[in-house]
């Protein structure tokens, strides 16, 4: 089984932003689609739930590493 690889410091602020961001994203998301703008809204949920793909981006690589192994 190959070594895990340490997780840089630039790699865990980026994925704390995307995480963070991806929050905001998507309450947003439903604030506007609260306010009666359901395309709008449905656009900002889509780049929330992109954004919190990127934050767990290594996750997501080493889940689809193993299942192909």
């Amino acid at each position: 089984m190959p070594k895990k690889r340490k997780i840089s410091t630039g790699e865990l602020i980026s994925s704390v932003v995307f995480f963070c961001f991806g929050v905001w994203l998507i309450s947003e998301g439903f604030s506007v689609i609260h306010a009666g703008h359901p395309m709008q809204g449905s656009v900002v949920l889509v780049g929330g739930v992109l954004c919190m793909l990127a934050a767990f981006r290594f996750q997501i690589a080493n889940l689809i590493g193993n299942i192909f192994e």
